[in-house]
Formats: structure tokens, sequence, C-alpha cells
């Protein structure tokens, strides 16, 4: 964690530009500690206003960390009041922890990462996690259509949602169907990181994972409330209540909630959801501070919402393969966990983070079995999915500042652990069959429960022991860490009484090289690995020996700016990724059976600015590019491009509000998105077209009151979306108002 005091523009200056009024609420945290020659406190930074002579002061400060007398981390934008755990103003966030897991401003971390702050998120009335990431660089949202059993997204051409989605730095944890959902009401910020991730997580996809950081407790008193309104019958309403207790300011509080009614595009569907966050953060002394979270969410949904699609002229058509009378999934989660952080002296700090969650997970759903004779009639099945997962997660961290000579380092040194026990169960049965010449649902509803088809137990358990040093010297960054992590998986077969084990051990490392000019600008380079343990054996033929974990390793470099006297940040990054341990089908023993011989390799170029432009006026632009393919592989996919992987993508989404005049507190915002045409077979012989989307939206702020209508693709085109034998539409569009006030 490479911090310290930095001339920046103060919370006045900061609202001017973004045309907020909200006043800063900086979540509790311990201020970051500093070795410097006096053993003192260091004393909290004051909120100062930029004034013309910032840009002077800001390179008066970095000459001096050259010179050794500041800290590293005088950096234009980083604003000493922001928390790498706390909330943004605006769009332009300067620090995240998700690189390092230290409070480390974002240009002068040597890897790829997007930060979406609340504002954002609100202007663009972002309803759900994939929408919230719609315009970041390098993610492809919805890469299936739309589904709202899921928030799924891709990272550099790799799926992320399954193994790539933490929650306040600890891995969430999935099954087979059962996904923790995130959400976005109740996030303070969502980070990604493109790139391999396991130096610091352990097990982890290649491509990137995404950090959802939760609202913490705010040390000044904080009272909202909302209601929101859309089409497809979507009512909702949210609360936002947060400060000390009964004016005692060593214990902070804060509640999060939402209930919501609602309807989809997918006739006979709901986005029905209850989230309840409550949070409490004691001041327990100087030194240290405990914060408790607790969570509850309930979510009701499709669990088949795909359309069929001729299989003559290859048309998606309106004809729903599940049937609404007996299509449902319902979803409960909770968890509870503590943050905790202690002080040890100006140099030393210790911080556990620990979750225990648990999700239980039913759905049932009709599916196309066959065509009958006639070629008209569609024969059905039924199933039910049942799972329950149940996790648990701690991560234990020392930090230490340290200088040898005139090198500056921030040594992290730390310990974690995650287990997951996991129970599933398939059940299936016969289904109604419809007429595809005048479908008709809902007239023969499967008897529960179906007959048990399979069922097993999983468990997996993972140790890591990791380290990191980052390394200031002048305008150079160098950040180096390793970790070693031993996991254990186990999966028994509840019908056969049969169980397999594994238990992989994988050393993974990245190194950065960063250089940061006094003008902004850092150029930097990376390398990182990665792994992910997988189920399964070999072919009896060849020892039915457990699979290894697939392996990746990547090379990055860019370009950061974020110039001084400015409230933006620019990146521009190139990668070349490959993935090793890839399945395929296993040449002797035939397609029943796969070998560890494939490999794919994702490489292309990532821009995305992040801007103030002026007083009311911000935006977010990015543009990727991405040559994903199949280099090694024993199938047809040999050479081909990964179902769902865009070549390029773009968007830009500007929004303005009026700072004085009879429009003053009135604001208005528009964005389109692009997304490429995709693969929707292996072998690359079915195209998903092109998807162009524009959105907008209205605001007014007066006295606390904001009202606001927001509108995603104006245009309310559907694209059909084709994943192998599975086929949907893309989200059409969505209207939503809502009424906020705060007092």
């Amino acid at each position: 964690m490479l911090m310290g005091l930095s001339a920046q523009a103060s919370a006045q200056m900061l609202a001017q530009a973004t045309g907020t009024e909200t006043p800063s609420a900086r979540a509790t945290q311990l201020d970051p500690v500093i070795v410097q020659g006096s053993a003192d406190r260091r004393a909290k930074p004051k909120n100062t206003a930029r004034s013309s002579a910032s840009r002077t002061a800001a390179r008066t400060a970095r000459t001096a960390t050259r010179q050794g007398t500041v800290t590293p981390s005088n950096v234009p934008g980083a604003r000493a009041t922001e928390s790498a755990w706390g909330p943004v103003q605006g769009y332009v966030a300067t620090r995240s922890a998700t690189g390092t897991k230290t409070d480390t401003p974002l240009i002068e971390t040597p890897q790829s990462i997007s930060v979406v702050t609340p504002e954002q998120m609100r202007d663009q009335g972002a309803r759900t996690v994939g929408e919230a990431l719609a315009y970041t660089a390098g993610v492809q949202t919805q890469p299936y259509g739309f589904d709202p059993r899921y928030d799924q997204f891709l990272i550099r051409g790799f799926a992320a949602n399954q193994f790539g989605e933490y929650r306040d730095g600890l891995r969430q944890g999935n099954g087979s169907f059962a996904h923790f959902r995130n959400e976005p009401y109740g996030a303070e910020r969502i980070e990604v990181m493109r790139g391999p991730s396991s130096v610091l997580y352990g097990a982890n996809e290649a491509g990137g994972m995404v950090n959802f950081v939760s609202k913490m407790p705010l040390e000044t008193r904080l009272n909202e409330a909302g209601l929101d309104i859309g089409n497809f019958n979507r009512y909702q309403g949210r609360f936002d209540f947060s400060g000390p207790t009964l004016d005692n300011d060593k214990l902070l509080y804060r509640f999060t909630g939402l209930v919501r009614d609602s309807g989809t595009q997918i006739p006979g569907t709901w986005d029905d959801r209850v989230f309840l966050a409550p949070s409490f953060t004691a001041k327990l002394g100087e030194d240290t501070t405990l914060t408790v979270l607790a969570e509850y969410e309930r979510s009701k949904t499709s669990m088949w919402p795909y359309y069929l699609r001729n299989p003559a002229t290859g048309v998606v058509t309106n004809i729903r393969l599940g049937d609404p009378s007996f299509d449902a999934l319902t979803q409960s989660q909770a968890s509870i966990g503590y943050r905790l952080e202690h002080r040890f002296n100006e140099a030393v700090t210790f911080r556990q983070n620990v979750r225990l969650g648990h999700l239980s997970f039913e759905g049932n759903m009709i599916d196309a079995l066959s065509l009958s004779p006639d070629g008209r009639t569609l024969n059905r099945y039924a199933s039910t999915y049942k799972e329950s997962l149940n996790t648990f997660n701690i991560d234990n961290q020392v930090q230490a500042r340290l200088a040898t000579g005139p090198i500056k380092h921030t040594v992290l040194a730390g310990v974690d652990y995650f287990r997951q026990g996991t129970t599933f169960g398939y059940y299936a049965g016969a289904g109604p069959s419809l007429d595809l010449t005048n479908p008709v649902y809902s007239t023969s509803v499967p008897t529960l429960p179906l007959s048990i088809m399979s069922a097993n137990s999983q468990t997996l358990g993972q140790l890591g022991l990791y380290a990191q040093d980052q390394m200031a010297l002048g305008g150079w960054r160098l950040t180096i860490g390793g970790r070693q992590d031993f996991a254990e998986l186990s999966n028994h077969d509840d019908l056969s009484g049969v169980t397999t084990t594994s238990d992989p051990s994988k050393f993974t490392g990245r190194a950065g090289l960063l250089y940061l000019f006094d003008n902004g600008l850092a150029p930097y380079v990376n390398y990182a690995t990665s792994f992910l343990p997988q189920s399964g054996t070999t072919a009896p033929g060849r020892g039915a020996t457990p699979f290894a974990p697939t392996t990746g390793e990547s090379f990055e470099a860019g370009i950061k700016y974020q110039p001084l006297g400015w409230n933006s940040y620019f990146t521009a990054t190139w990668f070349n990724l490959t993935k090793d341990n890839v399945l395929t089908t296993d040449p002797v023993f035939g397609s029943l059976y796969s070998v560890q011989t494939g490999q794919i390799r994702s490489r292309g170029t990532e821009l995305e600015a992040v801007m103030a432009l002026m007083p009311g006026l911000k935006g977010i632009a990015s543009y990727s590019y991405t040559d994903a393919t199949v280099t090694r592989s024993n199938g047809f996919d040999l050479g081909k491009v990964p179902i769902g992987v865009p070549t390029q993508q773009a968007a830009i989404f500007l929004d303005y509000t009026w700072q004085s005049g009879p429009l003053a507190g009135f604001g208005v915002g528009a964005g389109a998105r692009w997304i490429g045409q995709t693969w929707a077979d292996d072998i690359n012989t079915l195209r998903n077209p092109a998807i162009t989307a524009f959105d907008a939206g209205a605001h007014y702020d007066y006295r606390g009151m904001r009202l606001a209508v927001n509108a995603r693709n104006l245009s309310d085109e559907r694209v059909p979306i084709c994943n192998g034998g599975t086929c949907t539409f893309t989200q059409g569009r969505t209207v939503l108002g809502s009424v906020t006030a705060r007092w």
C-alpha cells in the first residue's frame, strides 16, 4: 500500500465538476500509516480546494517524493480523503485494493483495473451488476443473451461469473446452477481487475475477476429512501440509512435494503427480490476497528429463459421451450462476516476478513426432448434442480512499511482459507408436448416430485500462502508477489457411492513495473499467472487420474494517464493471455473422455476513459479488441473463436447537469453501446449478429429530492443470441422512473 498526502480537489470542487451536491461521507477505515521521521500519528488530511496553483503544488510534491521526504503516493488525482474500501464521488476513482489488497492509487498499480462508482450506476439506471459493467473495457455482459438467473460476463474472452466473482475481496463460491447474486444497490463500488489474479486470491479464471465492495457504515448521517417504477410491471422500494448510533461516534451502523416485485420481457416470469444488508462498525480504540457485515437476499425468476430455433432456417422463433406454469427459480442466500483491522504502530497493520455464507437453490423447468415425425409436435421433459452451498472464508494479512536505503517498501504477507460444501440433485420426468404451429402453455403441469436422476456432494478446500512487495524509488514502482496454494477437491456420487478426490497444489506469481512521470503519465508492464482446479478424471485406460488445474499466463503492457488539475483517468492496455490444460476430446478413447492438451489464447487491446470534462459534465468511454482463438485442440474447434466472444466492442456515456440558472439541478444523460458479432457454436458456423443499443436518462435534484427516468436500449432491438444448442434474445427496452429522498 503506497499512499500519502496529495494536493487534490476538495469535495466542493469535485461536486461542481460532477454535478452532485452529496456531502462527503467517508466510510470508516483506519487512516493509512506512513513511515516518516516523526513518530507521531499522521493527522487526517484536510479537504482543501484545488487552486490555480495546484499543478505547481502537485509537481512540488512529486519532486519531494523522489527526494524521499514524503510517501510515494503523491500522485495527481489520488485524493487523500478517498479510501480503497470507501465511497467515491463522481465517476473517477483514484484508489483501489483489488489489485494489491492494499490501499493503493490506481495509477501506481501495474495492472489494468476499472472501478464503477455508485454515481455512474445511478446515472445509467443500472439494475444489475451486468448492466453496471456494460460500459467497462474488456468486459462482455450478457454474452449469451438476456438471462435473469445470473450476472453473466466474460473478461478478455473468459467466463468470470463462476470463478471470478468476489465480495469484499473474498471468493463468493458457486455450484453447478447456484451462484451468489450481488445487488448493485448494496455496492460502494464494483471493481474489475483484468488478467490473472491468483497471486493474491488463489484459484481463479485467467481472464480476470470482479470484486463487489459492500456499502460500509458512515461517520456522517445518511437517510435515503426511494421508489422505482418501470415497464414489465416493475415496482421497487429501497432504503439506505447510516451514521453514528445514538450520537456515539465509536459505534456506526448502516442498513441498506430493497423489495422488488417485477416481471421481465419473458412472458410469465418474474424478477422479484428481497435484499437486506445491515452492518456495524465499532472503533475499539485508536488503532482498532471491527466491522460486521450481514446480508440476506431472496430472489425469484425464470429457470429456463430460452426459445426455439428453427433447425431448417436457423431463425430463432418466439416459441418458448419452457412453460410459464412450471418454469421457476427460487434462491435464498445469507451471509455474515467481519473485517477486523488493527494498527500495531506506524509501520505494521493487521487485517482479518471473515465470511460465512449459505445458499439454497431450486429450479423447475421444461425443455425440448425431440420432434415428432409429424414435424410439428415438440416432445418435452420436465426437470428439477436442487442445490445448496455452504461457504467459509478467512483472509489474514499483515502489512508493513519499511525502507531499504532509498527504496520504500509496502510488504504484505497473508494466509487465507476457503472451503465450500455443495449438495446437488437432478430430477426428471415426463413433460407436456407442444404444438409448434399453435403453442398453448399451461395445459398439463408435471407432478412433483420427479424421479431422481443424479445426486452428488462436493467439497472444495483451498489454503493459500502469499507475499507481496510494492517498492518505490523515485518515479519507479515495482510490484512482485508469489503465492503457494494447496487445494483439496472431493466429489461423492450419492447414488453409486463412488468418491473421487484430488489435491492439486500450485505456485503462481506476478511481477509488474511502472514509471510515474511528473505529468501524470504512467507506462507499465506486467507478467502474471493463474490456476483453476478442475473436477473429473481421465479415461480408465489412462488410469482414471484426476485432471490437473488449468493454468493461465499473461503478458500485459499499457499506459495510464491521470492529468494534473483534471479529474479524469485514462488507460490503454495491450495483453497476450494463454490458458493451458484445457479439456479436449481424448483421441484414443473417444468423445466420452477428455485429455488436457487444449489451449486457448486471447490477445488484444483495451482503451478506457473516465472523465469530468467540465463542471457538470462527466462521462465514460471504452473500446476493446479481443482476438481469442482455440490454439490447441483434438476437436473441430481448433483455430476457432470461443462462443460468445466479440472481436470488438465499444461504449460511451455522457451526463450533464446544469450548475446555475433556471435549469440548475436538471440533468440529462445519453449513451451508446456496440458489441460486434460473436459465434454461436464451437466450430464457428453460426453467427450471432452485432448489437447496438442506445441509453438515455434525465434527472432533477432539488433540496434532497431526486427525480429520474432512465431508458436502456431505446430502440427496443432484441437481437437473437445462441449459445450452442440454446437461444434467447438480448435485453429489450427497459424504462425506469425513480423518486429518491435524502434528509
